[in-house]
């Protein structure tokens, strides 16, 4: 690959993102923690348990939404972007043959 040239597989980068968003949709973190969460509310630092716990579910809920959707929406149009502009500047080109000294180039 010649320097400052990009090359992309546009299949094998939808399938990572399709990985991306696979992966990230299936982080679900189980609720059952809640379930005998009870027993901690009788003293201070039980209930600051539970508080942190609320946060790591809220923190994972939207961690799996933005890597499951928002990420690969805009990975995706990061693609369609650069499909475009290949295409666009493949248009633009011109390619001319002449003779260098004999020698067509």
């Amino acid at each position: 690959m010649k320097e400052r040239e990009v090359s992309i597989d546009t299949n094998v980068f939808t399938g990572i993102v399709e990985e991306i968003r696979n992966s990230a949709d299936s982080l679900v973190l189980s609720e059952r923690a809640f379930g005998s969460a009870s027993c901690l509310e009788g003293f201070d630092a039980g209930k600051e348990i539970i508080e942190m716990l609320k946060g790591v579910h809220t923190s994972a809920k939207l961690y799996r939404q933005e890597a499951s959707v928002s990420l690969p929406r805009a990975l995706n149009t990061l693609r369609d972007g650069m499909i475009e502009v290949d295409k666009a500047a493949s248009e633009c080109l011109t390619v001319e043959n002449r003779k260098i000294g004999g020698v067509k180039s």
